[in-house]
């Protein structure tokens, strides 16, 4: 998502509200499964999220920054030479997520792009202009 972001130009601010927004999707999908809101404050949560979508190094930043530049995502998997785990996972979180009822509406954006074949800029608008109720959800369910 932030690669994507970035191939736009989007700014600082923009990216980390969506890092926010991501933060807040890990968690409620979390939550509703019986895991602890709190485990997204340390390593497994902000660390990971942060570095994923800030580091060059990142192979889904990477794709992300392919795909907001106009690559098709065929295209780029061809090319890689390491996995990129977030496109299979994005795809099976989805499904849970539709299932379960959980809102994810990055998830769902992301998912537009990369399956469905929604053009870049539609998708970033309709998530911009999308209010979230909370930020992080440190409430168990």
């Amino acid at each position: 998502l932030s690669g994507v972001a970035a191939a736009l130009e989007f700014g600082e601010n923009t990216i980390g509200m969506l890092l926010t927004r991501s933060l807040a999707e890990m968690s409620r999908f979390a939550v509703h499964m019986g895991a602890n809101p709190m485990t997204f404050l340390g390593l497994a949560g902000v660390g990971d999220l942060f570095v994923t979508c800030s580091s060059p190094l990142s192979r889904n930043y990477r794709v992300g920054l392919a795909v907001g530049r106009g690559q098709p995502l065929g295209a780029i998997l061809a090319d890689m030479d390491q996995v990129a785990e977030g496109i299979n996972t994005l795809g099976l979180l989805k499904v849970e997520a539709d299932r379960r009822g959980v809102d994810m509406p990055l998830v769902r954006g992301l998912y537009a792009i990369l399956y469905e074949h929604r053009p870049v800029a539609d998708v970033f608008d309709d998530m911009m202009h999308t209010e979230q109720a909370q930020d992080v959800e440190f409430v168990t369910s």
